[in-house]
């Protein structure tokens, strides 16, 4: 899915379909990235006296290998289910997804990270823009810019296209693949399995730990209320998340009942006015930019699908901000406890 469109605005899954901005290529540069990718190779072989290279991550940014006591090397097996050599602690990571950006930050020394995601700096979807900015982390936009950066790690997603990754594994670095955003769970899964390819087990158990705290919180939260209000996402251009999504999983941890998974709706489905009439949600939850909530407030009010509803007549419209709504990371916890906020303050039940 790409950021543009209309099942991407619907729910936390666009933030992982977004970020397939993070690595851009046409058809016509393939064989130039190829040519460059073997240069890379051939060129690191003389370095190595003719030793042919490895398909892993090996020596650290002073040629030496890492010490046993490090814990490397190790083997990690990715989304597509191949096993990832990793040698020695890697120092040139590049980061090709937001998700992965903004955990790597939270995670890892900054003079480890030697690229990230276009989108690290965008401040409308990413929650590490101003810390890109700051460090000045060089930011990929293609293959030929990943390769430039000789990385010794590359992080990818399952969507990212075949053609791009094999470019990148041609340079001998090693590139894992990440897959799952559809549950929390997964999320603080990814937290973990990054930390142990970078060595920063520590640190990633430490992220994931702080994560289910705050999950923990809301559940007593919601617990407390006792009330589960019924909750319809909604873009302008009617779409919703149904189950086995990311939001459908926040909604359900918030305290709410995700009324598309209720009627049986899978993924991301487009909805008649009829259908939203008929369910009535107590809350409407939609996503936007930072700067553009209140025009996307009016905009929603004026839809024809929402106007006759009672949630739209009484003000139950939640409008949140993208960083939050469609992300894939830790911040998406960040709109799991808005939901919890707005149950909080809804009226009573009739």
């Amino acid at each position: 899915m790409e950021s543009s469109s209309e099942i991407s605005m619907t729910s936390f899954s666009v933030g992982v379909r977004v970020m397939r901005r993070g690595i851009r290529r046409s058809r016509g540069r393939s064989a130039v990235l190829l040519l460059m990718a073997a240069a890379i190779v051939v060129a690191a072989t003389a370095c190595r006296g003719g030793e042919p290279p490895a398909r892993s991550s090996g020596a650290s940014a002073s040629g030496a290998s890492a010490p046993a006591r490090d814990g490397f090397p190790r083997t990690v097996v990715d989304a597509s289910g191949e096993a990832i050599a990793i040698a020695a602690r890697p120092r040139r990571i590049v980061s090709q997804t937001l998700a992965s950006d903004e955990i790597l930050l939270a995670i890892c020394p900054l003079d480890r990270i030697a690229g990230l995601s276009t989108l690290a700096d965008d401040d409308a979807y990413s929650n590490v823009a101003e810390q890109a900015r700051t460090h000045k982390i060089p930011l990929v936009s293609s293959a030929e810019d990943a390769l430039q950066l000789t990385p010794d790690l590359v992080l990818v997603a399952s969507y990212s296209r075949a053609e791009v990754i094999e470019l990148l594994k041609a340079s001998g670095a090693p590139v894992f693949r990440f897959a799952s955003f559809e549950r929390f769970d997964d999320l603080k899964r990814n937290v973990e399995t990054l930390g142990r390819l970078i060595g920063e087990e520590s640190a990633a158990a430490a992220l994931a730990t702080k994560m289910q705290a705050r999950l923990d919180a809301v559940a007593r939260r919601a617990a407390a209320r006792g009330r589960r209000p019924t909750v319809l996402s909604y873009a302008g251009t009617g779409f919703t998340a149904g189950a086995n999504t990311l939001f459908d999983d926040a909604i359900r941890r918030a305290g709410g009942v995700n009324l598309a998974a209720t009627h049986g709706l899978k993924g991301f489905v487009q909805l008649s006015a009829e259908q939203v009439m008929a369910w009535q949600p107590d809350l409407i939850v939609s996503g936007a930019k930072g700067s553009e909530i209140d025009v996307t407030r009016a905009r929603l009010l004026r839809d024809p699908a929402l106007a006759e509803t009672r949630a739209v007549k009484d003000g139950r419209l939640l409008i949140m901000d993208d960083r939050s709504y469609l992300a894939a990371s830790q911040y998406a916890i960040d709109a799991v406890e808005r939901l919890a906020d707005a149950f909080d303050a809804l009226p009573p039940a009739r």
